[in-house]
Formats: structure tokens, C-alpha cells, sequence
């Protein structure tokens, strides 16, 4: 049976994960209330990328939290298996909107979108994110043993994935959630898919050898005092 561990709700990493948690948290439950067409549509707000990658950050995190709060190594070990996803996925999604954000925010919003979001919402979902969940890995979590094919294989399926979801929600909708895959044809479409799996591999390897940069072959020094 787990106990809660007194020692826990003073950790730095603890504290991390509630905060994230609890930026997190705001933020969904503002987008998912807002009375907009996108959310009366099929998938509401999970037909984005962006969504999608917040609501397994929020998984991820809340494991970590539960995970330290009952020092239950088993579920800090599944937080750091969800971080391969999460926190490179977060950087994607940094990366992708900030760069076309920049270019054409009309790539990205809908002219007809009937709601705006707020800079701090805003930055909630696409910035803090990759941010906090960066501090976790380089921090507090071991680095990344699976093998960079094993790992590509992921990312690729990850992709596929959301290849087929956005066809399924266009087929109810008639619509993709990003005007930029609106004006494109099925074969740029793809490419698109495809470049940013290939992005999201990089990040995955940067990040890998970040890490290794900063704590070599050991565990990052607040593990190692919990493992001993």
C-alpha cells in the first residue's frame, strides 16, 4: 500500500509539478468552457496539436505529483516515460507556432475564430509548457535510454496518428483546425506531417545530448539523494 511521504511536499520537484499542474489546469478548463464553434464542433478543442500536447503534459506532470507525494518510484518512472513524449512534443509545438505565429498568425486563426485568447492563456499553452516540462527532464529526470530508432518509430506513429485524426475531424467538420492545412494541397500536407516528425526527432536528440552535457552518465543529483 503507497504512503504519502511528509518529506515530499517540500521537494523542489513537487513544487514543480504542481505549479505546472495547476498552469495547466487553468488553462484547459478556459478553452474547453469557451462558447466558440470550434468547441460545438466534432473533437472541440482536441482537434489541436497544441491541446492534444497540453492534455498529456497535464497527464504526465500529475503523475510526477502523485508519484513524489507517495514516493512511488513505479509512478515516477511512468512520468518519465511520458516525458520522451511530452516535453519534446512541447517543444514542437513552441517551435512550430512561434515561427508561423510570427509569419502569418492567419496560418494558424481561423479569420471567423469568435474568440481570442489571452496573452497569459496563450503563452500558458504554447510556451510555459516546453518550459516547465524542459526544467523537469534537465533537472530532476534520468535521461533518455530507449534507442533513437525505437524512439523514431514513436514519433513517427505519433504523426500518423495525428494525420488520421485530422482527416476524421475534417470529414465531420469540413475544416481543418489550422488554416494552413486548409490551403495547402494533400501532398504539401504531407509533408508537413513529415518534416515535423523529423523536427521533433532533432529535438529529441538535442535534448538528449543537453543532458548528457550537463550531468554526464549520472542521474541528475536530486534523484541520486532519493535513491539513496
Amino acid at each position: 500500500m503507497l504512503e504519502l511521504d511528509s518529506t515530499a511536499f517540500l521537494s523542489p520537484a513537487t513544487a514543480l509539478y504542481a505549479l505546472t499542474a495547476a498552469i495547466l489546469n487553468l488553462d484547459l478548463k478556459y478553452v474547453f468552457e469557451l462558447d466558440t464553434f470550434i468547441n460545438r464542433s466534432y473533437g472541440g478543442q482536441l482537434q489541436f496539436l497544441t491541446i492534444l500536447g497540453v492534455v498529456f503534459s497535464y497527464i504526465t506532470v500529475t503523475i510526477g505529483l502523485m508519484g513524489h507525494i507517495m514516493d512511488s518510484q513505479s509512478l515516477i518512472a511512468t512520468k518519465n516515460r511520458f516525458l520522451l513524449i511530452a516535453a519534446p512534443v512541447e517543444v514542437l509545438i513552441s517551435v512550430l507556432y512561434g515561427s508561423i505565429f510570427l509569419y502569418d498568425k492567419k496560418l494558424l486563426v481561423p479569420d471567423n475564430i469568435d474568440a481570442v485568447l489571452p496573452p497569459l492563456v496563450d503563452f500558458g499553452l504554447h510556451g510555459a509548457p516546453s518550459i516547465l516540462l524542459l526544467v523537469d527532464y534537465f533537472v530532476f529526470t534520468s535521461n533518455w535510454i530507449i534507442h533513437p530508432a525505437a524512439t523514431f518509430v514513436l514519433y513517427s506513429s505519433l504523426g500518423v496518428g495525428y494525420w488520421f485524426w485530422t482527416q476524421k475531424t475534417y470529414a465531420m467538420n469540413g475544416f481543418y483546425p489550422y488554416p494552413l492545412l486548409e490551403i495547402v494541397t494533400t501532398p504539401q500536407r504531407i509533408g508537413i506531417f513529415a518534416v515535423s516528425i523529423i523536427i521533433l526527432f532533432s529535438i529529441y536528440l538535442t535534448l538528449r545530448k543537453i543532458h548528457m552535457a550537463i550531468h554526464g552518465k549520472k542521474l541528475p543529483v536530486p534523484i541520486q539523494e532519493k535513491a539513496k
